[in-house]
């Protein structure tokens, strides 16, 4: 039998571990996720509150570590990488709630410029440029790490610079990963030297400690990370700057969807990885995702079909799916409570855009691919 100490958090624990001749599964608030608790344990999964370190594994039972997410700045690797231990991450599995909800801040921007400069050309960056594509976006990319013979630039400031010289800056979008070291470290790499125009919009959803936003002065900007998570500091979000923060609790890859796929990736790599011991492993599938909601869209359909004018995302329609403005407000009546930030981010898990079935009247061809490229699903009539 493998011992599962899971963080309780972790939406489908019970769905993916029912299977209880193989799996005996331990739930526990991440509070209560420390040395002793995992003594006896093989597998620990675990989310981004919980650093993985030597303090934590040494002189347990733990063979691998399943952490349900994108980034690894939880994970000390040099710390443990002398303990025979595994560790497994969700990279790119919340990519596309990512997107949505940039694609969402997008629709705050005063213009609604259709250009934009991205930083990190990950599983986020790749795929928030291929929908922009598809609009008609004037794209700018920076990713030291890919095609760096392209990369003439030493950082990626100087080439939004060159790139916007001659007129209004773009839009920035960062989906860098984070780092402090390295030849290309990410640590405070927007800080308060960065200049941003009166008519851009600043949206990061990548690491708090990717932008200096304590002194950071800017016209706009959506910031879904923090410094210090899931504790951020009050103060922090009383930011300089001559206009409007939108801020929300680490929430934008938060939807049903991800979090299933999360799941997903580390229950294929603990059946890997178990196979040898456990080959009964072989015959057990993922559970089935059951979240999808029909919708139909008749009554916004004549406001959809204005939209497409010119190809333009259709901002109003996504509000009903995302709603920035909403979370920023319901935020920041929470932040003076004592936990608000975790508290406010559990009870902010939303449906993904490909968690909902459209289904309208006499769908025209041009807007049913728009909505499929958006990542909604369509229901045949």
């Amino acid at each position: 039998m493998i011992k599962i100490a899971a963080d309780k958090e972790i939406p489908y624990l019970d769905d993916f571990f029912s299977n209880e001749d193989i799996f005996n599964l331990k739930k526990l608030d991440w509070e209560e996720i420390h040395n002793k608790a995992l003594r006896d344990m093989d597998i620990l999964i675990s989310r981004s509150v919980t650093t993985i370190n030597k303090e934590l594994l040494e002189n347990t039972n733990i063979k691998m570590v399943g952490s349900v997410t994108a980034g690894e700045d939880h994970i000390n690797f040099k710390d443990i990488k002398n303990l025979p231990i595994i560790v497994k991450t969700a990279k790119g599995a919340n990519a596309k709630s990512v997107v949505e909800y940039t694609l969402s801040a997008l629709g705050l921007c005063p213009e609604r410029k259709k250009e934009i400069f991205i930083i990190g050309q990950g599983f986020v960056g790749t795929k928030l440029k291929e929908i922009l594509k598809y609009f008609d976006y004037q794209i700018t990319t920076y990713d030291p790490y890919v095609n760096m013979k392209d990369n003439k630039y030493a950082n990626w400031e100087l080439a939004y610079k060159d790139k916007t010289r001659k007129k209004e800056l773009f839009n920035v979008s960062i989906n860098a990963s984070y780092s402090k070291e390295g030849k290309y470290p990410s640590h405070q790499m927007v800080n308060y030297e960065t200049k941003i125009g009166s008519s851009a919009l600043l949206i990061n959803t990548s690491r708090g400690e990717v932008i200096d936003y304590t002194k950071l002065h800017f016209r706009q900007c959506v910031n879904d990370v923090w410094n210090n998570e899931p504790n951020p500091k009050v103060t922090d979000f009383k930011i300089n700057g001559p206009n409007q923060i939108y801020s929300s609790p680490h929430i934008a890859g938060n939807t049903f969807e991800a979090k299933y796929e999360s799941l997903s990736f580390i229950f294929n790599d603990l059946k890997r990885f178990f196979s040898n011991d456990f080959p009964e492993l072989e015959n057990i599938s993922r559970p089935a995702f059951k979240n999808l909601e029909q919708l139909n869209i008749t009554n916004d359909i004549s406001e959809l079909n204005e939209s497409l004018n010119g190809n333009n995302i259709p901002f109003e329609f996504l509000k009903q799916f995302v709603d920035i403005e909403e979370i920023d407000k319901r935020f920041r009546e929470e932040i003076p409570l004592k936990n608000s930030f975790q508290k406010f981010r559990n009870l902010s898990i939303r449906k993904g855009f490909g968690e909902y079935e459209l289904y309208a009247e006499n769908m025209s061809s041009d807007l049913k691919e728009m909505l499929i490229v958006l990542g909604f699903r369509i229901q045949e009539e």
